[in-house]
């Protein structure tokens, strides 16, 4: 049953992912590698679509609307203002933060995603 959920979101991920990320990067430095980042995107992305399908699967058709900014000096991610309500509320209320500051820690890029 599990596995055929998890089908299900990736197809509807796979369709829908127009889900807009900006990279915050205030300090100037990025402490993320090229892989931990993309890890990072990828695992906020499946989060979002998640979020959106166990409140309201109806809304994931305004996937595109979603913008999420990522900080990757700090792993702070955020719904940035620019997100219509009721996506914003919905979003920001269930996002919970990737523990991104140990990614870089971990030898394997399949943990890193199981860390996130």
């Amino acid at each position: 049953m599990l596995n055929c959920k998890l089908n299900i979101i990736w197809a509807i991920f796979a369709q829908k992912a127009a889900l807009k990320i900006i990279w915050n990067n205030s300090a100037g430095e990025n402490p993320l590698n090229h892989a931990d980042g993309i890890n990072i995107e990828y695992a906020v992305r499946l989060q979002v679509v998640k979020i959106l399908i166990n409140e309201a699967e109806h809304l994931i058709d305004y996937l595109s609307l979603v913008e999420i900014e990522i900080n990757p000096s700090n792993g702070h991610v955020l719904v940035h203002e620019g997100t219509p309500e009721p996506l914003f509320s919905i979003i920001a209320n269930n996002l919970k933060q990737p523990k991104a500051l140990k990614v870089s820690k971990v030898s394997s890029h399949l943990l890193a995603a199981v860390n996130l």
